[in-house]
C-alpha cells in the first residue's frame, strides 16, 4: 500500500510540473521569441526531463562508488534556467512574483522529491561500503539554545575528527566467501521466519508429506514444532488412533471370572495369614478382602474340614498312567 501511494504521488507531482512547465516554458519561446509551435513544446520539455536525467546519473555513479558532483552541479544548472524562464513569463504577462512561484513551484517539487529518494538510496549505498558521513549530535532544542558555544565547539570537533580520520583504508586482500551447507542455509532462512510460515513454506516443498515426518523435518532445522500443530496450520485433522475394545462386535467374550464362595474367602485368608492365624484375624481378612461376612465359628468349621487328619500325610498328586486320561508318557 505505501508504495502505491508513494508511486501515485510521484505520478501526479511529475504530471503538473511537466504540464504547467511545458505551458510556461511554450509561451516564452513561441510568445515572446517567436519560435514556432511544434519546436517550442520540444523546447519545453528539454529542461525538466534533462534535470531528472541528470539526478538518475547521481544515483548511478553513488551505486557505483563513483562521484555524483557533475550530475548534481547539471541538474541545478537545469532547473535554474528553468525557473529564470518561468519568471520571463510571469513579467510578460505581468503576474509578478506569485506567478514566478506559481511557475516554478511544481518544477522545484519534482526534483526536490526525486532528489530526496534517491538520495536515501545514495546514503544506504554508502553505508554498505563503509562511508558514514557525519551527522549533527543531538542535543536537542534546549541545548542548542543554553549551551550553543559549546555544542558548537563539540560539532566542530566531531567534524574534524571524522575528517581527519577518515583516510581510506588499506585495500585488504580477496578472501573467498565462506562457504554453507544446504542444512545450514536453510537454519538461518527458517531462523527469521514465523512458525507457521515456515509449515506453510516446507508443506509447499512436500505437500505429499505427512504432519508428523513434517514436523521432525523442520524440527531438524530448529523450527520446533508438533504433528498437531503442523496438522492445525495446514487445516488437516490430526492422526487418529484406533483403539481396541473388549465389547467390539467382533472381539472375543469373556465372561466375567465368579464371585468367590465364603470357602474359598476363607480358605485364601488363612493360606495368606499362615497357619497359626486365629479364627478372628479370618474373619477381618475375608470381610476386608472380599465384604462377605463370617463368623469364627464357621471359620473354625471349614478349617477343620479341609484340614488333614492329625497324622496322616498331606495327599500327594498322582501322575496319569496311560489309558485314564492325557496321552500318558514315553
Amino acid at each position: 500500500m505505501n508504495r502505491i501511494v508513494w508511486w501515485a504521488s510521484l505520478a501526479l507531482i511529475g504530471s503538473s510540473a511537466a504540464g504547467i512547465t511545458a505551458w510556461s516554458l511554450y509561451v516564452v519561446a513561441h510568445d515572446m521569441y517567436g519560435v514556432p509551435g511544434k519546436l517550442a513544446i520540444l523546447t519545453a520539455a528539454v529542461y525538466d526531463g534533462a534535470a531528472v536525467a541528470c539526478l538518475y546519473l547521481a544515483n548511478e555513479a553513488a551505486k557505483e562508488g563513483r562521484s555524483a558532483l557533475g550530475p548534481h552541479l547539471a541538474a541545478l544548472s537545469l532547473v535554474g534556467v528553468s525557473v529564470y524562464l518561468n519568471r520571463l513569463h510571469a513579467s510578460h504577462i505581468h503576474g509578478g512574483l506569485g506567478a514566478t512561484l506559481l511557475f516554478a513551484a511544481p518544477s522545484l517539487a519534482l526534483m526536490l522529491v526525486t532528489g530526496l529518494a534517491w538520495s536515501a538510496m545514495r546514503s544506504r549505498k554508502r553505508t554498505a561500503n563503509g562511508d558514514r558521513p557525519v551527522t549533527l549530535p543531538r542535543y536537542g532544542m534546549w541545548g542548542w539554545l543554553l549551551a550553543r558555544e559549546e555544542a558548537w565547539e563539540a560539532t566542530k570537533a566531531r567534524a574534524v575528527g571524522h575528517v581527519t580520520s577518515s583516510a581510506s583504508p588499506a585495500p585488504q586482500p580477496h578472501q573467498p566467501a565462506a562457504r554453507h551447507s544446504a542444512s545450514a542455509v536453510l537454519r538461518g532462512h527458517f531462523a527469521d521466519m514465523d512458525p507457521a510460515d515456515a509449515i506453510r513454506f516446507a508443506h509447499s516443498a512436500k505437500p505429499a508429506t505427512p504432519p508428523a515426518d513434517l514436523a521432525a523435518e523442520l524440527t531438524s532445522y530448529g523450527v520446533h514444532v508438533s504433528a498437531v500443530q503442523v496438522a492445525l496450520v495446514l487445516g488437516q485433522a490430526p492422526a487418529r488412533i484406533t483403539l481396541e475394545r473388549d465389547d467390539a462386535p467382533d472381539a472375543p467374550q469373556v465372561r466375567p471370572a465368579p464371585a468367590p464362595t465364603k470357602t474359598d474367602a476363607i480358605l485364601d485368608a488363612a493360606s495368606a495369614l499362615g497357619p497359626d492365624a486365629k479364627a478372628a484375624d479370618v474373619v477381618k481378612r475375608v470381610k476386608r478382602i472380599t465384604g462377605l461376612d463370617v463368623d469364627a465359628p464357621y471359620v473354625r468349621t471349614v478349617l477343620s474340614r479341609k484340614r488333614p487328619p492329625h497324622g496322616a500325610a498331606p495327599a500327594q498328586p498322582t501322575l496319569p498312567t496311560v489309558g485314564q486320561g492325557g496321552e500318558g508318557y514315553n
